[in-house]
C-alpha cells in the first residue's frame, strides 16, 4: 500500500462489509435497503481504494463497480441465505 488513505479506505470498506452482513443478518434494517446501502458503500470505497493507489478515475470506478460490487454481492447473498433458512442467530 502506497499511503496512509489506502489503510483508511481498506478498513471503510472492511467495516461497510461487516455492517451489511450485520443489518441482514440480525434484520436490524429491511433487506432491500441494507442490500442497497451496502452494495454503495463497499462500491464508494473500493473506488476510493483504487484511487488511492494511483489508478486512473476510469480505471478506479471500474474496480469500484465491479470488485465492490461483487463483494458486496456476496456479503448479501451469504447473510440473506443465513437470515432466510432458520440459522439461529447467537444471542448475547
Amino acid at each position: 500500500m502506497n499511503n496512509f488513505a489506502s489503510v483508511i479506505f481498506l478498513i471503510l470498506f472492511a467495516l461497510s462489509t461487516l455492517l451489511t452482513y450485520l443489518a441482514i443478518r440480525r434484520r436490524w434494517l429491511p433487506l432491500v435497503t441494507a442490500a442497497a446501502v451496502g452494495v454503495g458503500a463497499n462500491m464508494l470505497f473500493f473506488f476510493l481504494f483504487s484511487l488511492s493507489q494511483g489508478n486512473v478515475f476510469l480505471h478506479a470506478l471500474a474496480v469500484g463497480v465491479l470488485l465492490g460490487g461483487l463483494f458486496a454481492a456476496m456479503t448479501v447473498a451469504i447473510a440473506a441465505f443465513f437470515r432466510n433458512n432458520g440459522v439461529p442467530t447467537v444471542k448475547s
